[in-house]
């Protein structure tokens, strides 16, 4: 990633999310609503100093709805937070179930973005590009931010939440559901490590870790997890599936999610041996 700042601080611009006050991601990183309709089509190319860069600006300018504020005492702190804000980009995405696309770094706040700014590519995988509109968090979102997303940045360093968050957050930059059903299971597989009787043990796990206080729910979700899984083999393994897979896949992202926000909720990964014992 290029840093384009203005020595102490930079701006990381996104789209799938919308918000309409600032909140803080970290004691160094703020998100913030953000605004490109003054923008016109040639004056955000003129932002652009290399021509890689064009289609990119080109493509995002006009579905950016959010920002990372990013600020560090020395360049070497700045380029280091604006890199690991990649990763504050997949947290949003996986909390709130939607797709944060974080293409585009900025030396200046959106709003102020003329033909004097800089603005740079920070990928070229065009991600970020498949939804209709942006998820609107409320403030229930926002305090929830501040409460736990903390809470979820510390469980980043655990090597199983780092891949279940990825695949939550990634699992649409794939067009067929087979893949998206093996991305999905992926994440939920990863926070268990179930390796025998894989299916009775995955969805006696997450029936409890989810719902430990409370039989009939662990009855219900028992149930659905081992019929996912079912389906789950079936679109790795090529076989047919019954029913509609899309409904499918909603059923798996959904069941992931729940597993993440109860992990960042508990402030521990589910730990298997306590579950199964």
């Amino acid at each position: 990633m290029l840093i384009a700042g203005a020595g102490d601080r930079t701006y990381i611009l996104l789209s799938g999310i919308k918000l309409n006050k600032v909140t803080y991601i970290s004691k160094n990183v703020k998100l913030l609503p953000a605004d490109t309709s003054h923008l016109d089509f040639n004056t955000a190319l003129s932002t652009c100093s290399r021509p890689d860069d064009v289609a990119v600006i080109a493509a995002f300018i006009p579905s950016i709805t959010a920002q990372f504020e990013i600020v560090a005492s020395t360049p070497k702190e700045l380029a280091f937070s604006a890199w690991n804000s990649t990763w504050d980009a997949l947290l949003l995405a996986a909390i709130f179930h939607t797709e944060v696309s974080f293409n585009i770094q900025s030396d200046t706040e959106a709003s102020l973005i003329s033909a004097q700014s800089n603005l740079r590519a920070t990928n070229f995988h065009f991600r970020g590009l498949t939804l209709d509109s942006p998820k609107e968090l409320s403030e229930e979102d926002l305090a929830w931010i501040d409460r736990h997303f903390n809470d979820a940045r510390i469980l980043l360093e655990n090597e199983k939440f780092q891949t279940a968050v990825h695949c939550l957050a990634s699992y649409r930059w794939h067009s067929i559901p087979r893949i998206k059903m093996a991305v999905l299971w992926a994440g939920v597989e990863a926070m268990f490590g179930a390796s025998t009787e894989i299916r009775f043990r995955l969805s006696l796990c997450i029936a409890r870790f989810l719902h430990p206080n409370d039989a009939e729910s662990r009855k219900f979700k028992f149930d659905l997890v081992k019929k996912l899984y079912n389906s789950r083999s079936s679109a790795v393994h090529g076989a047919k599936i019954k029913g509609d897979l899309s409904q499918t896949v909603d059923a798996s992202a959904n069941l992931l999610r729940e597993l993440i926000h109860q992990s960042i909720l508990n402030g521990a990964m589910p730990n298997e041996d306590d579950l199964v014992p």
